[in-house]
């Protein structure tokens, strides 16, 4: 499954990031499809590719930028440690 979003815009240096360092704007939390995120979790499990989510360095942590649905996602099934793209 590939995933874009035209108003991102990641300056291509990909990481593996702790999880628990990531955080995503409460005001957005309030949009997202808990049956996207239950699909999302479940193509995980089996080993569907997904493009790395888009985060901003905010210092301390890292935002979400684009992949709010994908991080949630990750979040439900467990991953410790994430790929990102760096938004620039």
């Amino acid at each position: 499954m590939m995933i874009s979003d035209a108003h991102a815009r990641p300056d291509g240096e990909i990481r593996m990031i702790d999880i628990s360092i990531v955080r995503v704007n409460p005001k957005k939390l309030r949009k997202l499809s808990q049956a996207k995120i239950r699909q999302y979790a479940h193509d995980y499990d089996c080993g569907d590719y997904f493009p790395p989510i888009v985060v901003e360095n905010c210092g301390e942590f890292y935002t979400v930028r684009d992949g709010r649905h994908r991080f949630q996602a990750q979040l439900a099934i467990g991953v410790r440690t994430i790929e990102v793209s760096l938004y620039n």
